[in-house]
């Protein structure tokens, strides 16, 4: 079976990532990395919650203890199949991307029929741009790739560290520069370290 062929690896953090990017003649690229769905992590802390609540106030009310659990196990059924409906979606999301290939040059598009493979060369470069968060809950940037005269053609991913000091952002800094480099093309904008960290602004 040659490399092509063989199933891509799929990390799920962005050290794995990092080191693959570096390793691999193929690697993956979700839509996030590492995959975030807070709402889901919210919700399913709440559906046992939801359901004993619920539970309890039919028994306050005097409701013959039957019904009331009869009513909290349809109401922990309800909350309970939401909950796995939003995990499906969520494991769907997951399984879309970009698988990115350092030989042919060329980021093909995994569960996203509405996007075409993209062979680059010297007229496409790789940005990085901060998406958002702050000191105490790290920072998310926006990885995309742009085009000389077409601007921003893809969004690739959006990578989420929960630890963004100036040592996180060398060695993310240094992983986007060796990922441009094997794919034969540029670096968008000023080096992460000195242009993106959290405590400082940036005026142009």
């Amino acid at each position: 079976m040659s490399a092509v062929e063989r199933p891509l690896p799929r990390q799920r953090t962005f050290e794995a990532w990092a080191t693959a990017v570096q390793q691999q003649s193929r690697v993956w690229l979700p839509l996030e990395l590492p995959g975030q769905n807070r709402a889901l992590v919210v919700f399913s802390a709440l559906v046992p919650l939801g359901s004993s609540l619920w539970l309890l106030m039919l028994m306050s009310v005097e409701v013959p203890w039957k019904w009331a659990l009869v009513s909290g196990l349809v109401v922990g059924c309800v909350f309970g199949g939401a909950f796995f409906a939003s995990r499906r979606a969520q494991r769907r999301r997951e399984s879309c991307g970009w698988a990115v290939d350092f030989q042919q040059r060329k980021f093909n598009p995994v569960g996203l029929p509405e996007l075409s493979p993209i062979e680059v060369g010297p007229d496409y470069s790789l940005g990085c741009y901060p998406g958002g968060g702050g000191d105490d809950q790290g920072m998310s940037f926006q990885l995309e790739l742009r085009h000389a005269r077409k601007g921003p053609v893809a969004s690739l991913t959006v990578i989420h560290m929960r630890r963004c000091g100036p040592a996180e952002l060398r060695v993310l800094d240094r992983c986007l520069s060796h990922m441009a480099e094997r794919l034969g093309i540029r670096r968008s904008g000023a080096p992460l370290s000195v242009q993106h960290h959290p405590t400082r602004t940036v005026r142009k």
